[in-house]
């Protein structure tokens, strides 16, 4: 085997592996850049579970779920995301452009009418829960 050979390979590997993780790093970040200029800049607080005190336990376990799974994937995330037009979204995955709705207690209506509100850069998934009585 010719050494010389097997070095200019190697190199063109990593040169080739090095380019591609650049690429997919570059698409990662201008995609999660342009989403987040549909949330309000006072409300970009990335990776940190927020809640309030109106929501059920229930719901604030179910998003610390969700939450917990999308930091293994390593996504971008904004919980209790306030959009310009001042509509609010329980979980905005910013990676995936979608938004996670936890209902518990809300009506299929409602949920509708949130929904027409949301960007149409975002996918929305209804994420329901168990009530426990």
């Amino acid at each position: 085997m010719n050494i010389e050979k097997m070095k200019g390979s190697q190199k063109e590997c990593k040169k080739r592996a090095n380019e591609n993780q650049i690429r997919r790093l570059k698409e990662k970040c201008f995609g999660v850049n342009i989403r987040l200029q549909h949330v309000r800049v006072s409300n970009r607080k990335l990776n940190c579970l927020k809640w309030s005190s109106g929501e059920s336990r229930e719901h604030i376990i179910k998003k610390l779920d969700i939450c917990r799974w999308l930091k293994e994937l390593n996504h971008v995330f904004i919980t209790e995301a306030i959009f310009l037009d001042g509509s609010r979204a329980d979980i905005v995955d910013l990676t995936a452009s979608v938004i996670y709705e936890v209902v518990v207690s809300e009506s299929e209506e409602s949920f509708n009418e949130k929904v027409k509100k949301y960007p149409r850069i975002f996918r929305v998934v209804k994420v329901l829960t168990k009530v426990q009585e």
